[in-house]
């Protein structure tokens, strides 16, 4: 077989069409889990997070974490009644949403709450805690790091 210019030009054509079905396959391939899936609701709601963030600023004492490695200890600031406090702790993480953990908020008489890390993977989470108390809402966001 004799290499010419026609048999050139068909190789390269079938090396870029075999180079660019491989680079739609990579694309297949690729996790595009996205930050939030309500994000559309969440932007229409933002005032409502920056008054919750802004209450929060303006409080004495806000919530102290304590980490072990097995748990996290939350120290919440006496505004009311235990009963009056509701809310929800978001462990988010950035590396993917399989690893996410949601925990409602549940006070004993201390106004603590322990919450086990030993079903979580190591690794960076960001803890968002919307919270109410009193009638009024909060929200504070703190980072910590898993690890056995």
């Amino acid at each position: 077989m004799k290499f010419n210019w026609g048999t050139g030009i068909v190789l390269a054509f079938l090396i870029m069409i075999g180079g660019m079905t491989y680079l739609v396959s990579i694309t297949f391939r690729q996790n595009d889990d996205l930050v939030e899936n309500d994000y559309y609701q969440k932007s229409m709601n933002y005032q409502k997070h920056i008054e919750e963030v802004h209450n929060n600023d303006r409080l004495a004492k806000k919530i102290r974490f304590q980490q072990s490695p097995d748990t996290l200890k939350l120290s919440f600031p006496r505004l009311a009644k235990v009963q009056e406090y509701s809310g929800k702790i978001h462990f988010y993480s950035p590396v993917e949403e399989k690893r996410d953990l949601t925990v409602e908020l549940k006070l004993n008489n201390r106004f603590l709450q322990n919450i086990s890390l030993k079903s979580m993977d190591i690794g960076r989470y960001q803890v968002k805690i919307d919270w109410i108390a009193n009638k009024v809402a909060y929200y504070q966001e703190e980072e910590i790091v898993v690890k056995r």
